[in-house]
């Protein structure tokens, strides 16, 4: 890609990710603000982009570069500690936070996270010997459903719960589970 195509990129998504931060939730967000926070034509903007749903796309791609930098390993062994760690004042709490009332970012963002997540999980297990003779991509469905559904238990608890000792439960559940003794 060179680097007007890339400059034009991501010069529509700081636009839409400020329109998003500001308090306009994404559902609501049409192309036409985007193309005015922007600065640019609709045209531009559908040089680059199919609709706002492939802009989210590359927005998060750009947000969540550094997580995906860090070790698919490291991450599928203690996800709560390597999440925490990337979040804490990061551009994606700024925009989870902005849009937590806006179901339709959520359900993108869930999609979109479970995507990343299973991607890492499948290089992890490639990585590592396991005592369980199921297809990797069933592995990883398990490793990241477990994820979620601990995370669903820890919003719902009345004591705040670490990222450690979420990663405990984690691992006595998971890991424990299917790593090779």
């Amino acid at each position: 890609m060179d680097i007007r195509t890339q400059r034009s990129k991501t010069f529509i998504w700081k636009a839409f990710f400020d329109l998003m931060t500001e308090g306009e939730p994404f559902s609501r967000t049409t192309i036409n603000q985007i193309c005015e926070k922007a600065m640019v034509h609709r045209s531009t903007f559908y040089k680059h982009f199919e609709d706002k749903y492939a802009l989210l796309e590359f927005g998060l791609s750009q947000i969540f570069a550094d997580y995906k930098a860090i070790s698919a390993i490291k991450k599928a062994e203690k996800p709560f500690t390597w999440a925490a760690a990337f979040f804490e004042n990061s551009a994606a709490q700024v925009l989870l936070n902005a849009q937590k009332k806006d179901e339709v970012f959520f359900d993108l963002l869930k999609n979109y996270s479970i995507a990343m997540m299973k991607e890492d999980v499948l290089t992890a297990y490639q990585q590592i010997e396991t005592t369980v003779s199921v297809p990797l991509d069933l592995l990883a469905e398990f490793h990241v459903s477990a994820i979620f559904t601990l995370s669903h238990w820890q919003a719902k608890n009345s004591q705040p719960i670490s990222a450690e000792e979420m990663d405990r439960y984690f691992q006595q559940l998971v890991v424990n589970q299917i790593k090779k003794d």
